[in-house]
């Protein structure tokens, strides 16, 4: 992905993690915020996140199948960076930003 680096093994999976970026459609999944342009695709989508237990932000309401992905979500409320280049100045909110930005040095 251009925007933020994360690699992928097949192109269809990366065309639907670049819709996250865009915003795209007006049908947003509430899990990993993954927009489409109609409902059903949007409901079809919702099934890959199974009946597990959900993980609610109390800052905005939305839900996570995985309390590590509502623990990386609730550093866009706090603008927390934890993850700092040590070659330059650049901060990331998330390790594999980082990660991937450290390959380009």
């Amino acid at each position: 992905c251009t925007e933020c680096g994360k690699r992928f093994r097949l192109k269809i999976n990366l065309i639907i993690h670049q819709r996250s970026h865009a915003k795209e459609g007006p049908y947003e999944c509430p899990v990993c915020e993954i927009g489409f342009s109609n409902k059903r695709h949007l409901d079809l989508h919702r099934s890959i996140h199974g009946r597990g237990k959900s993980y609610i932000c109390s800052d905005c309401g939305k839900n996570f199948v995985c309390h590590s992905w509502l623990v990386r979500h609730q550093t866009s409320h706090t603008g927390e960076r934890p993850y700092k280049c040590s070659k330059c100045d650049k901060t990331y909110r998330r390790k594999d930003y980082l990660l991937n930005h450290q390959r380009r040095h």
